[in-house]
């Protein structure tokens, strides 16, 4: 579990984050991996780190779900578990987004770091 604490430079890099959130909900990761690529060096070193947790987080769920499209197994188990993985990944965007808003440290569960 990745914890940053959110100490932004100014309200752009918050903006930014938020929105980078919100947008992953629905666009999974590619939002994050557009803004590590184009802002990078506009943003503080605490707002690329939570876009990169995010990044993190949003590719291993996408990496998962790929196993779905294997025949049989992966449909069956595709019907059970990628609903789950969407109220998951929801739950979790949620969190960082409320804990930004109240200033505290973000934490977002990756189990394993692409960047």
């Amino acid at each position: 579990m990745t914890k940053i604490m959110p100490a932004f430079r100014n309200e752009d890099d918050r903006i930014i984050t938020i929105a980078v959130i919100l947008t992953s909900i629905f666009f999974v990761f590619i939002p994050s991996l557009i803004a590590i690529l184009c802002l990078k060096d506009k943003l503080s070193d605490e707002a690329c780190g939570i876009i990169k947790s995010i990044f993190n987080f949003e590719l291993f769920i996408f990496i998962i779900s790929l196993f779905f499209m294997i025949p049989i197994i992966g449909w069956f188990a595709g019907v059970f578990i990628a609903p789950l993985l969407a109220i998951w990944n929801a739950i979790v965007m949620i969190i960082a987004l409320c804990s930004i808003a109240k200033g505290k440290e973000v934490s977002v569960p990756v189990p394993y770091e692409f960047l």
